[in-house]
């Protein structure tokens, strides 16, 4: 598949050859461990937010108890997803501005989206906003483990997230200033190695898929960035405060 000039990675197909229409590490193995700490009860709403073409949103209310809607900023992808799944509530927006009153969410899943998003302080607080006192935010997402790395990560021309990767220290302390306690934060950085794995067998290479799926940058740069931002990946849940 050609790469159009201006669509991410998520749009141009060059991650979805890899990964299906789950275009994230872990997959729903992932968004099982999440769901379960999360704690739900029968018939609370979760909103996914980055949901790309609905395919979480659907296993959601197929293998839980809960109702669940999902936004993407993405029309492309999201027309994907009403045209599989025309029953869905799906809407199109950023996270920033998410088209939800207060306090109606018991849960918030941003899987691999939030370091896509181009705030997230506003992210964060708009999170806050939405959940009910003591709904679960659960993340899972790329983080630098080394923040001296950070630098390097900035300053490539991206599309994707993996330019505004934030540390784990970062991370969390800008959950709580947003009001959140965290109550799980896990290492899952076996799944990157899993989809490098995965880029290699559908691409040749990591230097062709990041040429097919960032063709304003350099791949050298980019693997050189992730090296030494020692780019790893993450599962957490935290608590909003009451």
């Amino acid at each position: 598949m050609a790469v159009t000039p201006g669509q991410s990675m998520y749009e141009n197909g060059s991650l979805s050859k890899a990964t299906g229409e789950i275009l994230r590490p872990g997959g729903m193995d992932l968004t099982d461990r999440m769901l379960a700490l999360c704690e739900l009860s029968v018939g609370d709403v979760v909103l996914d937010v980055g949901c790309g073409t609905a395919s979480t949103v659907q296993y959601m209310i197929e293998a839980y108890p809960i109702r669940a809607v999902g936004i993407d900023r993405s029309e492309l992808l999201l027309q994907t997803g009403i045209h599989n799944h025309p029953h869905l509530l799906l809407a199109c927006a950023w996270g920033r501005s998410l088209p939800v009153a207060s306090g109606q969410m018991a849960a918030v899943l941003a899987e691999c989206s939030l370091s896509a998003m181009s705030n997230a302080n506003e992210v964060l607080a708009e999170f806050q906003r939405v959940l009910c006192p003591g709904g679960r935010l659960a993340l899972s997402d790329l983080y630098a483990r080394d923040p001296q790395g950070i630098s390097s990560l900035r300053a490539l021309p991206l599309s994707c997230g993996l330019r505004d990767a934030l540390s784990q220290a970062d991370l969390l302390e800008r959950l709580r200033a947003h009001g959140f306690e965290i109550l799980v934060w896990e290492d899952h950085s076996e799944l990157l190695k899993y989809l490098a794995g995965q880029l290699i067998l559908a691409h040749g290479s990591m230097g062709g898929f990041w040429s097919r799926s960032e063709p304003s940058a350099d791949p050298v740069d980019i693997q050189i960035a992730i090296s030494k931002a020692n780019l790893s990946y993450y599962l957490l849940v935290a608590r909003k405060s009451a």
